[in-house]
């Protein structure tokens, strides 16, 4: 109901206006429309209402014309990242049990050996796909899912989370009253099309601005695009912008049109934003966002002033925006004051109705109805919350979530390894990268060419350690926990 909502409204006040944009193709709200009509009616022959629809695509516009056909067929748009390995997708593909894929060329070789028997719909024939010729779809209630993206759990198993088009709408107005955004406005989407963010491109599109995709992120590739297409807005993870003043290019390349400059998913270290700032000619905004909780949460404005951090170290994450409730609770469950650090927890219409086919974790995470984010915060006099870490023990690489559990499950498996645990350490390239501390099984100690067989069988690169650490034991507590505060020091100071 939503996602129709958008292409009436735009559809009516500017039928010929530029809706989308990649290297392959400008496509016109009129475009936008059509290809959707068409791809709804081939959609709802091979699905009914709830059934899952597989997408698989590196980015390009016809990623978010699929998410529009699916919520206009009644299909759950189910996207994945094409950097997981076969047995990563394969593990997924068990519990969604898609009735169709939509994907480019090697994602369709893929899923043609994996499930032989799926029907297949390559993505690059969106356009090529004839008129709709039967009636519309009915309207899809607004509380009915819309898609499942994938996330890693604590427990390294990747968790399908379930949003609904309610979510996509509240993330919509609150967008526009935090960040602004109007029909004349173009915006990069420099980010993958298959997790979360890709919510901020709905949220473009539903104000009518143009949205223009990045195949993938490359330094000269996006200075490339912010030239051409004259981007006025853009969201980067902290490290896409350190490449980007790192680019002997960028001296050379007219951003006169670019004005607001969004980021998130990882820390934005003061003197990166301050370089930001000056040799971009931006203004920086801070957006912090959690796929459970319907994506961008917190923002901190460019015109924000927050004092000093309650914790040092802490970020600023901002203040609610639009639609979110958020609080710090200890460990009672009590709402924390100023200065208390606690779990942020967060409640509105964004949060995810739930895990798919997880009712344990679901219950768990949104107890009382209540989004628990596990990460830990603080809240200042002013309103403003800062982020001290996030999640014990989540590692943040480039803007990606890896788990150490995950990492730690794929590294048991070879014969040399007694025990394992995987930390964080800092990177001034990735924000973090993991690091192995593992112990030997025998005398003839750790065999490395043994450990990154099985990372590349198993994980997808952004997930593999960037060294590997041979100790004598792994340091546990009298309760078997792992102490990963050590390991953590360990890794920073080497």
């Amino acid at each position: 109901m939503w996602l129709a909502g958008i292409l009436e409204r735009n559809l009516r006040r500017g039928p010929d206006r530029t809706a989308l944009r990649d290297v392959r193709r400008n496509v016109t709200w009129r475009e936008f429309d059509r290809d959707v009509g068409a791809l709804a009616e081939t959609i709802g022959r091979r699905a009914s209402a709830g059934d899952r629809v597989l997408v698989l695509s590196g980015n390009r516009v016809e990623v978010l014309e699929t998410y529009f056909a699916c919520a206009a067929a009644g299909a759950v748009a189910t996207p994945l990242n094409p950097a997981l390995t076969d047995t990563e997708i394969d593990g997924i593909l068990g519990p969604v049990a898609p009735v169709l894929a939509i994907a480019d060329a090697p994602g369709l070789e893929r899923l043609a050996r994996l499930r032989p028997g799926l029907p297949l719909l390559p993505i690059e024939d969106v356009a090529e796909l004839p008129d709709a010729s039967g009636p519309p779809p009915a309207p899809v209630a607004m509380d009915a899912p819309a898609a499942i993206l994938h996330t890693s759990a604590t427990s390294g198993r990747p968790k399908g989370v379930v949003v609904d088009q309610r979510s996509f709408a509240l993330n919509a107005f609150s967008w526009m009253a935090d960040v602004g955004a109007g029909e004349g406005t173009v915006f990069l989407n420099a980010c993958p099309l298959f997790h979360g963010s890709m919510v901020i491109a709905l949220d473009y599109l539903a104000a009518g601005a143009t949205v223009c995709v990045l195949d993938r992120f490359t330094p000269q590739g996006c200075l490339t695009a912010l030239e051409t297409w004259r981007a006025g807005h853009a969201f980067l993870v902290p490290s896409m912008v350190a490449l980007l003043l790192e680019t002997r290019a960028l001296a050379g390349t007219r951003l006169d049109a670019l004005d607001l400059l969004l980021h998130g998913a990882a820390p934005m270290p003061p003197s990166l934003a301050d370089a930001a700032a000056a040799r971009l000619g931006v203004r920086l905004q801070t957006i912090y966002g959690i796929t459970e909780g319907g994506g961008p949460a917190l923002s901190l404005r460019p015109d924000d002033k927050p004092a000093a951090p309650p914790v040092p170290g802490a970020t600023c994450a901002g203040r609610p925006m639009l639609g979110t409730v958020a609080r710090i609770a200890g460990p009672d469950d009590r709402t924390l004051g100023p200065g208390e650090i606690g779990e942020l927890r967060l409640r509105g219409d964004g949060v995810m109705r739930g895990y798919w086919n997880e009712p344990e974790a679901t219950a768990e995470a949104l107890r009382g109805g209540e989004l628990n984010t596990r990460d830990l915060c603080g809240i200042d006099g002013d309103g403003f919350f800062w982020v001290v870490d996030r999640r014990t023990d989540l590692i943040l690489r480039g803007g990606q979530n890896v788990y150490p559990a995950e990492i730690e499950h794929v590294l048991r498996e070879a014969s040399c390894v007694a025990d394992v645990a995987v930390v964080p350490a800092p990177s001034n390239r990735w924000g973090q990268t993991p690091v192995a501390f593992l112990s030997a099984a025998g005398p003839a100690g750790i065999d490395e060419a043994e450990l990154l067989r099985l990372c590349v069988a198993h994980l997808a690169p952004y997930k593999r350690p960037s060294r590997f650490v041979t100790v004598e034991e792994i340091p546990r507590n009298p309760a078997g926990k792992i102490l990963r505060t050590r390991l953590r020091e360990r890794a920073a100071e080497a």
